[in-house]
């Protein structure tokens, strides 16, 4: 099984191309203020999952020093792909996260209670001079 995560500013479900459409995916975040709530929009995409069977998946969040930041329920995910097909899952979630400083932010996701995969976010204050995103 594998697994990867896009991080975008958004992203909505196109019902009519059966997929997702996604905006701009994110490398850095340069915030106003702190503390900030933050909208994150992550795309989870598995593939070569085996047929039949389901996964529990979960997002943890963590700061540079590996001190967690926040962590969602579990979800149940599971093969809809057609016969011809490799199984798999594309799934959007959104999250709000509460940043009470700058730095880089570790998106991970579990299945079945290990990590997957994994995405980094560096989230950023004006003055640090670098642009706005």
């Amino acid at each position: 099984m594998q697994a990867q995560l896009i991080v975008c500013d958004r992203i909505t479900h196109n019902e009519q191309a059966k997929g997702h459409q996604l905006g701009t995916v994110l490398n850095h975040r340069t915030i106003p203020v702190l503390p900030y709530a933050l909208d994150l929009y992550i795309l989870l995409k598995i593939f070569d999952l085996p047929q039949g069977k389901s996964i529990d998946t979960h997002f943890e969040f963590a700061n540079d020093c590996g001190e967690r930041l926040g962590k969602t329920a579990m979800t149940v995910l599971r093969n809809y792909r057609a016969d011809d097909q490799i199984p798999g899952v594309d799934k959007d979630f959104a999250f709000t996260l509460v940043l009470t400083e700058p730095g880089i932010i570790h998106i991970k996701c579990f299945t079945d209670g290990e990590e997957a995969a994994w995405y980094p976010l560096t989230i950023r204050l004006p003055e640090d001079g670098h642009q706005a995103s």
